[in-house]
């Protein structure tokens, strides 16, 4: 993925099978109340209510909602590929607009996904360590990886907004 908002380094290949645990698990990353999805449409909310009057905050979570967008797109594959159905859902009940946090305070919703962003490093290493699959884990922990350069990037924009 060629953009400043995503590492410069590839993403692993899914080889071999995978357990229904490991399937559910995929499930909540991909399209729980804390997954991609959800990422997704926070990022372009946050666009949307700041576009015309930050723009390198506008440009900065639209950059972070496309890599979002590919890791989605990442993690839909796998499911299916894993024999799996990618509804947008979790493993308990479907996607909802309720798991936004509906700020149009740009420090606000920066702090918010700053803390988004943790949450998504902690939930993609403990499922790396906790599917069978290497192949997957691998994918997980270079999907972590983009997460943290959203928390660097997300603070240094925070700190510039905030002096």
């Amino acid at each position: 993925m060629n953009t400043k908002y995503a590492l410069d380094t590839p993403y692993p290949q899914l080889r071999g099978a995978c357990s229904p645990c490991d399937i559910k698990m995929l499930m909540d990353l991909y399209a729980g109340r804390a997954s991609e999805l959800t990422s997704i449409t926070q990022y372009l909310y946050e666009h949307y209510v700041i576009d015309g009057l930050d723009d390198n905050v506008s440009e900065c979570v639209l950059g972070i909602a496309k890599v979002e967008m590919y890791h989605h797109s990442l993690l839909g594959e796998a499911i299916v590929k894993m024999g799996g159905d990618p509804i947008m859902g979790g493993s308990t009940c479907f996607w909802s607009g309720s798991n936004l946090k509906y700020t149009q305070n740009p420090i606000c919703f920066l702090q918010n996904s700053i803390n988004a962003e943790k949450l998504a490093v902690s939930n993609y290493r403990r499922a790396a360590a906790c599917v069978k699959n290497a192949s997957l884990s691998e994918l997980l922990l270079r999907i972590g990886q983009d997460e943290e350069l959203h928390i660097e990037i997300l603070g240094e924009l925070l700190e510039s907004i905030t002096n």
